[in-house]
């Protein structure tokens, strides 16, 4: 018997149809903002500061979801922050099967996002992102992307 509901989804579209669903029932916004690494730094204040990607992000996210199809230790879709408008995400994948097991991944889509939203802000200024960057890189190392 074939399942019609593969677990996880066969493309990264199908996967965010289930994670709107998951966000809205965490009352995170349902519009998804894919990031890449070192795209989020956080500050001093815990506060969340974004560079916003939009296309890129998205070819981003999509390849890193194919790669974790490929791997078949499961994949993960985590929300990191959002405005009132956007949940900004990334893709998990993890390295190796102790790394999905330490991870309790399965080999299936698991969906995450913090129990306290984290608040952020979108940063299009280079040189406004670069100084941000510069200051909370060290802290913002330990964001898992």
């Amino acid at each position: 018997m074939t399942d019609v509901n593969p677990d996880p989804p066969q493309t990264l579209t199908a996967a965010e149809e289930k994670f709107r669903t998951f966000l809205a029932t965490q009352n995170y916004p349902e519009t998804i903002c894919w990031v890449m690494p070192g795209d989020v730094v956080v500050d001093t204040n815990r506060h969340y500061w974004v560079r916003k990607r939009g296309a890129e992000g998205a070819r981003y996210a999509a390849l890193r979801y194919s790669v974790g199809l490929e791997r078949n230790f499961g994949v993960k879709l985590q929300a990191i922050c959002a405005t009132e408008s956007e949940t900004f995400a990334s893709v998990f994948i993890p390295e190796d099967d102790l790394d999905a097991q330490y991870r309790l991944m399965g080999r299936r889509l698991k969906l995450s996002c913090p129990v306290e939203r984290n608040a952020a802000s979108t940063v299009t200024n280079p040189l406004k992102w670069r100084l941000l960057w510069w200051r909370n890189s060290q802290r913002s190392k330990e964001l898992e992307m």
